[in-house]
């Protein structure tokens, strides 16, 4: 079976976040399963880092009024012969970001999205190589399933290939003025409320979900939420229409990059065996590096994230002052983003100099650091479509305390639902009471050793790599073909 991935990035080569990774790591997983699969991206600036090789021809994409010569360079994916091809035009990607600069989100995002998706059907022109699966990867590429379907509709044949789109975050749907759909060059009656319209804007993710033969996202919780109103971000009727073939799988970490015995960026290394004594050593040095007293009776809570209401961190923000009032603990926060709640963070961080350490910005060092050196990781998410994070702070021996939802929800299991398989906390409701009461109770685990230390290793232990979700992924696959 050939698989072409579709995504505009691909770790290591070019990321902005998880997407990033799982696009890099997947198709890793599904080679093993026997899966001819490879990559489609764009040229990015960021790209050009890496050597690559042209690909003789050259494509004229029309584009509504406008065409755009484009062509293929072929790369490799890390370490691996799994091929990308990297879609050159100097115009739409040579850019010093994938989706946006420091003025905001590019203007003409929709004419790159275009041209990223209907170039995907030019691979075996140029390759030889013909795809049985498109599989596209949220809204940059959410218009492929579209110029698919128009192709063959436009011949008259019977397809022979199929797509496959995966969600990864509901809330980014590429909505954009209804009359851009104009510079797709899609047949206009994809265009009305059961293709692109959403409310009179044209919204490329519903049209994918439209088009699309099955649709995948990124935990089973997360596709039961999102075809609910409270979830569906506007999307949730067309999602339950589509439920049928819809289906959640929950990615995946890659468990060579994040092993803490052989993590450099760590003080010493975290025997999964036998972790006491890693953690407490990367425990000490992390706080003196976030100049912080050292107490191993101390309980330290670790929070790595982008700081904007989906993740939750201002109830985190709301509830310090109460938490290191009333109790002898620890917090230090990683992260960037909402200028208010950077701000609010910093200033904690002066009020209680004691008790809290704040890093504005990202450093993939001491994100390491934290997971290995904390006690507990908080993810007060209001919702998480999968999160990555909770995989890494138990891999590290770093227990969860998160909210249920999403793929939190399918990853963690609270200490009161089960003592023998329990690997962290979950609390309900997005308040700031709740998570004061469910940090209270991880300080109470803390310092019931015995107990601490199983909910630990169950953590350790937990089974977290891209086995289990390539083999679903082929299945989806399958799926797809014999629905011809």
């Amino acid at each position: 079976m050939n698989v072409l991935f579709v995504s505009p990035e691909v770790g290591p080569l070019v990321r902005a976040g998880g997407l990033g990774d799982v696009v890099g790591a997947l198709p890793i997983a599904l080679k093993k399963n026997g899966i001819d699969v490879r990559v489609l991206c764009p040229l990015h600036r960021e790209c050009k880092k890496t050597e690559t090789r042209s690909l003789p021809l050259q494509i004229n994409l029309k584009l509504g009024a406008k065409n755009f010569l484009v062509q293929f360079q072929e790369t490799r994916l890390g370490d691996t012969n799994i091929p990308v091809y990297l879609l050159e035009n100097e115009f739409l990607f040579d850019r010093e970001g994938i989706y946006a600069d420091e003025n905001g989100d590019y203007l003409d995002n929709p004419i790159r999205c275009f041209a990223l998706s209907k170039a995907a059907l030019f691979i075996e022109q140029a390759t030889g190589w013909r795809p049985d699966i498109f599989h596209s990867h949220d809204w940059m590429t959410a218009p492929l399933p579209a110029y698919l379907n128009a192709l063959d509709s436009e011949k008259g044949r019977v397809r022979k290939s199929r797509s496959v789109l995966t969600i990864h975050n509901l809330e980014h749907q590429g909505a954009f003025p209804e009359n851009t759909f104009s510079s797709s060059g899609l047949p206009i009656k994809f265009s009305g409320i059961d293709g692109f319209n959403h409310y009179n804007s044209m919204n490329l993710l519903k049209g994918a979900i439209q088009h699309a033969d099955k649709i995948t996202t990124v935990s089973p919780t997360y596709a039961k939420e999102i075809r609910s109103q409270q979830y569906g971000q506007g999307l949730e009727k067309c999602l339950e229409y589509r439920g049928a073939d819809l289906i959640g799988i929950l990615n995946g970490i890659d468990e060579d990059s994040w092993n803490p015995k052989t993590d450099s960026a760590l003080n010493e290394e975290i025997e999964y065996e036998n972790p006491a004594k890693g953690k407490m050593a990367n425990k000490a040095f992390l706080l003196k590096e976030m100049n912080l007293l050292f107490d191993q009776n101390v309980p330290l809570i670790g929070a790595v994230s982008r700081l904007y209401h989906q993740k939750g961190l201002d109830l985190l923000a709301d509830s310090l002052p109460s938490l290191v009032s009333n109790s002898k603990i620890q917090f230090i926060i990683l992260g960037s983003g909402d200028k208010h709640l950077e701000k609010r963070f910093e200033e904690l961080a002066k009020q209680f100099p004691k008790n809290i350490a704040t890093c504005i910005g990202f450093d993939d060092g001491l994100a390491r650091r934290i997971f290995a050196g904390t006690d507990f990781f908080v993810m007060p998410s209001r919702f998480e479509p999968c999160g990555l994070a909770q995989q890494y702070a138990m891999k590290y021996g770093s227990i969860p305390v998160a909210r249920r939802t999403g793929g939190l929800a399918d990853t963690i299991v609270d200490l009161n639902e089960d003592n023998n398989c329990a690997n962290g906390f979950l609390f309900e409701q997005s308040t700031s009471s709740e998570l004061i009461h469910v940090i209270n109770r991880a300080i109470n685990l803390f310092h019931t050793p015995d107990k601490f230390q199983k909910v630990r290793q169950t953590g350790l232990n937990s089974q977290c790599s891209w086995e289990l979700a390539a083999k679903q992924y082929t299945e989806v696959y399958n799926w797809a073909l014999e629905d011809k």
